[in-house]
């Protein structure tokens, strides 16, 4: 953490003198608007989905959009946050890795009258979010609705959560999670985190875990990745995953990727939640008009909630893969914040 900071003094530094750009460069008005995403990890399929939005979404505008891959570096979402000013973008969006490590970038972002819009991401130097609805938790949430259908399935269960790396988003889904499960009379029975994002280091850790609980009813995962490595592990233990009926052990996961939806018509995975991350990704543009282009206002909305489907086999034949959904800056679904 020590060396993160050392670094992250350097690239304020180098900050500061990319904010010296002069106003017709920042934040002005016009078509042909700059803006970039800091993408917290590129290889993900939800974060390719959200690029491919945020690009279209760009595109309608007459804006420029660009994508740069942090790769779960907070150090290098820092320096990327440097290299966006010094090309003189008109906008950010950023999903934040570290808020603490991002503060200083976003003001200086801000000093250069260059507005900053977090994805599922809030704090010093954001002007506004774009939320997903499974981020935020209330009782009539996404991730509270998905502990009441396991309890309805399986009243009682005992369960296992997969969190991810330390990032506050997926923090927050796991709170939700274990928040709203014990409201509903699931027993999380252990906790493992997945901090390499993938499906192929989850099998082993989800392995590890049915060997000391054998009798688990569900497993719940902060990503698609993390369910289907659970659902490869209880495969390889001879389990079967629950298909809305019978036997099995219920599996969820979360960014309605398309392996995933693939692994639930094929009975390997329960089911998953879809953020829209397409949506999302036109949802930032959406927000970052706003305060740049032609349609800036005096007081742009400083949040905005994209709306999110559960699928199961019970309706998975009304899917729509990500990239053929079409929407327009004025028909991006969104929804009114779940309490919280």
């Amino acid at each position: 953490m020590a060396k993160l900071h050392a670094t992250a003094a350097v690239v304020i530094a180098a900050l500061a003198i990319a904010a010296c750009g002069n106003d017709d460069e920042n934040g002005s008005g016009g078509p042909g608007m700059k803006v970039a995403y800091s993408n917290p990890v590129g290889a993900q399929p939800g974060q390719q989905d959200i690029v491919f939005g945020f690009e279209a979404g760009a595109k309608e505008l007459g804006w420029t959009a660009k994508s740069i891959d942090a790769n779960l570096s907070p150090d290098k979402q820092v320096a990327d946050i440097a290299t966006m000013l010094s090309q003189g973008q008109d906008g950010i969006a950023s999903w934040t890795l570290d808020p603490g490590a991002a503060a200083g970038a976003y003001e200086q972002a801000n000093a250069a009258q260059v507005p900053v819009v977090g994805v599922n991401s809030e704090g010093t130097g954001i002007d506004a979010t774009v939320w997903w609805e499974i981020n935020l938790c209330g009782a009539d949430s996404p991730i509270a609705k998905l502990t009441e259908y396991i309890a309805d399935e399986k009243p009682g269960s005992k369960v296992l959560e997969i969190g991810g790396p330390p990032v506050p988003s997926i923090q927050a889904y796991e709170r939700c999670f274990a928040e709203n499960a014990k409201t509903n009379g699931l027993t999380i029975v252990a906790t493992a985190h997945n901090t390499h994002d993938t499906a192929a280091t989850a099998q082993p850790i989800v392995a590890d875990l049915l060997t000391k609980h054998r009798d688990v009813d569900a497993i719940w995962a902060y990503n698609d990745a993390s369910a289907l490595g659970a659902s490869a592990a209880l495969v390889a233990a001879g389990e079967a995953v629950y298909d809305g009926s019978g036997d099995g052990v219920i599996v969820f996961g979360q960014n309605g990727d398309v392996d995933a939806i693939t692994a639930v018509r094929e009975r390997r995975l329960t089911g998953t939640l879809d953020p829209d991350p397409v949506a999302t990704g036109w949802a930032l543009i959406k927000a970052l008009s706003g305060f740049i282009g032609e349609d800036k206002v005096d007081d742009p909305p400083k949040e905005l909630v994209v709306e999110s489907q559960r699928w199961t086999l019970d309706n998975i034949d009304d899917y729509t893969p990500p990239r053929e959904r079409r929407y327009t800056i004025d028909t991006v679904p969104l929804v009114d914040a779940p309490s919280r």
